[in-house]
């Protein structure tokens, strides 16, 4: 019996705890935001709502304010990031999460995934409540929504893949086409500049919700997961200024692992016996995907041109077809 057979021979279906166990954590927290949205406002919207005394606006309880930490709720920094105001709000942050949460949790793995959102969200918030405070004298006002933690996903992504093309829907009509990096830059820089108006009150009317979007709390998100990917070694030379260790550059082998699982994941051994000598699919591997390999190891993925992705995937491809069924 071959190795690749191994799944596909159980006779017993995986038990609860099992299958519990195969949960990834980006499902876990993608779920987590939508139960807590359920919960607090279609079944129990008497006991979790409250009235903001800022904007009189009813919100969900788990926000994070000053007020809120001064009272000693010291869990809000995390709870806020699960929390959400409407169902706008919590759709298009469920969208952007599982754009870019399923891929980075891919690319980096689960337990990065959860250090960049967690990292992301606590960053954000800090950044938001004392300049709100501080800076726009709204030291009452509770910030709730997974925002700061998905623009950190999105920013380690971009990092990672900086050349992967993605396709918006403007005015969900036009096709806009950007590179990862230049959607990444665009939305760093509009939360910049539409901050710097909050700054000094100049908005336009027609921003809709402009007033209570935390704009701060998107960028220094961001910068978050912009900087956790550059201290394990993505986006060029590493930064010389802080504490945090740095991650070897040997670390590529099982980033790429996600990205081309078949090329890296399949055992050399057996491919030599149960195909012929000179087979095709091992040349493909010793001469051409190896070298590929070592390069990423040295420069990252973003040192790859165009055509040593095409092999890649090419080299998938035929790995895979010598599996079998």
């Amino acid at each position: 019996m071959s190795i690749y057979d191994r799944d596909y021979m159980r006779d017993e279906a995986p038990s609860f705890g099992e299958r519990v166990r195969q949960v990834s954590a980006f499902h876990w927290f993608f779920w987590a935001n939508i139960a807590v949205f359920v919960f607090q406002w279609i079944l129990f919207p008497d006991l979790c709502l409250t009235k903001e005394s800022f904007s009189g606006v009813n919100l969900p309880a788990g926000g994070v304010s000053i007020d809120s930490l001064i009272q000693g709720h010291v869990w809000t920094p995390f709870t806020y990031m699960f929390v959400h105001g409407s169902v706008g709000h919590i759709l298009l942050n469920s969208m952007m999460l599982w754009f870019a949460g399923k891929r980075v949790q891919d690319l980096y793995g689960p337990r990065h995934f959860v250090i960049i959102y967690v990292l992301s969200g606590i960053i954000g918030a800090a950044l938001q409540i004392v300049l709100s405070a501080y800076v726009l004298n709204e030291p009452s006002i509770s910030l709730i929504g997974a925002s700061a933690s998905v623009m950190g996903l999105i920013l380690a992504y971009a990092i990672a893949m900086p050349r992967e093309e993605v396709t918006l829907l403007l005015a969900f009509i036009i096709p806009v086409r950007f590179s990862l990096w230049g959607l990444a830059k665009f939305l760093l820089i509009t939360n910049v500049l539409f901050g710097v108006l909050a700054v000094f009150d100049k908005l336009p009317n027609w921003l809709s919700g402009g007033g209570h979007v935390a704009y701060f709390a998107h960028i220094g998100g961001a910068l978050a997961g912009w900087y956790y990917s550059r201290t394990l070694g993505y986006g060029g030379t590493q930064p010389s200024f802080g504490s945090i260790p740095t991650a070897p550059k040997v670390r590529r082998r099982p980033v790429l692992a996600n990205v081309y699982r078949p090329v890296v994941e399949v055992d050399m051994e057996a491919v030599r016996k149960q195909n012929p000598r000179n087979d095709p699919v091992i040349d493909l591997i010793r001469d051409e995907v190896d070298p590929i390999l070592d390069k990423i190891s040295i420069q990252g993925m973003h040192s790859l041109t165009d055509d040593e992705r095409r092999t890649l995937d090419r080299a998938s491809r035929q790995i895979a077809r010598t599996k079998g069924p």
